[in-house]
């Protein structure tokens, strides 16, 4: 995933706390907890609403922060605080990608035209591993519009092996390629 700067300055600011705290699972309880209120229909649209007032938008997180460590109540504040509200909208996957990242891990993305089996997705993910000298965690999209073939987003990195994906290459070569001269 992504994440824009301030948000990614935001996060490492909460995971440093948590390493020096050793408070680290508790944060991470408490975030996911946080984000999946986020996530509900029409939360997040309420506590960014440009039209209510700071302690009103924050008194929406009330109910999700109510069995939070005292670190992210304050640090939720302290985004209210600092006009900084709209880091919550991906702080929960960011600080996720964190503790993953801290942990050598990465997440992938898989597409493919059918559903992949676990055997499957299994092999790529050592494969891909081996090669990025990391433990990958795939997930598996299906589209139907690559024929055959996998896309693998993973790292910062695409892998287009897919039947779609080597006809858009044909055409671009096609495309560019220079016409005979006639006389």
């Amino acid at each position: 995933m992504k994440t824009n700067p301030v948000t990614s300055r935001y996060v490492e600011a909460l995971y440093n706390i948590g390493v020096r705290n050793g408070t680290l699972e508790t944060l991470e309880r408490d975030v996911a907890q946080l984000a999946s209120t986020l996530a509900r229909p029409g939360v997040l649209e309420l506590v960014l609403h440009p039209a209510k007032d700071r302690a009103t938008r924050q008194g929406y997180l009330a109910e999700a922060l109510a069995g939070a460590s005292d670190t992210v109540k304050d640090f939720v504040s302290l985004l209210f605080d600092k006009r900084r509200e709209e880091v919550l909208a991906d702080f929960g996957p960011a600080f996720a990608d964190r503790l993953l990242e801290a942990a050598g891990v990465v997440q992938g993305t898989v597409t493919s035209a059918r559903p992949l089996g676990a055997g499957e997705l299994a092999e790529l993910s050592v494969a891909l591993g081996s090669e990025l000298g990391k433990e990958v965690r795939l997930v598996n999209e299906v589209d139907p519009s690559l024929v055959a073939g996998v896309r693998i987003m993973v790292d910062s990195r695409m892998i287009d092996a897919s039947v779609a994906g080597r006809f858009t290459g044909l055409r671009r070569r096609l495309m560019n390629a220079p016409l005979p001269q006639t006389a």
